[in-house]
């Protein structure tokens, strides 16, 4: 029986972590909430802990979520401990302010009607005409003096070649 007990903490854990991710912060606080109030293990019990503090602070939260990591500092796990403390510097760390120009606006999606409209489906673009080449310029404004650089290259070479040819 504690078995089971145990898989409906663990379920109810996983659908916390699930609403988190979806960005359903008060649901994953209700869901880590109840998970909590199952029987489970002490490592299941600190993840499911700090996993709470992180959807608390996310649902605006934050002086419940700095309590609970207080609480976490005791903790007897000494990875939960460890990674509390790091929530709670990251949580009392300073709110840094952007400015306007560096926010990018997202659209709120809950918004749009559900149609059989696809609007990520790219639309059918049309060929754009190919630009002609360029003429060619006359021989006359063509440069054509030998610049010595294939006879350095050439030297060089056979320097290279020679050197090789001796030590071997």
């Amino acid at each position: 029986m504690p078995d089971a007990v145990n898989q409906r903490a663990q379920a109810a854990y996983e659908l916390g972590q699930q609403a988190f991710e979806r960005g359903r912060y008060a649901d994953a606080v209700n869901a880590f909430e109840h998970a909590l109030t199952q029987e489970h293990g002490l490592a299941l019990d600190g993840e499911i802990k700090l996993w709470l503090v992180t959807a608390l602070t996310a649902s605006n939260r934050r002086e419940d979520a700095i309590e609970l990591c207080g609480k976490l500092a005791l903790h007897p796990d000494f990875d939960v401990r460890k990674q509390s403390k790091q929530l709670l510097y990251i949580i009392n760390a300073p709110k840094l302010e952007a400015k306007e120009e560096w926010l990018t606006k997202i659209p709120d999606l809950a918004e749009l009607e559900v149609s059989e409209e696809k609007p990520w489906h790219a639309r059918p673009v049309k060929p754009r005409p190919l630009k002609p080449p360029p003429p060619p310029l006359p021989l006359s404004e063509v440069n054509t003096e030998d610049n010595g650089f294939v006879w350095i290259a050439l030297i060089g070479c056979g320097l290279l070649l020679g050197g090789l040819w001796w030590l071997s």
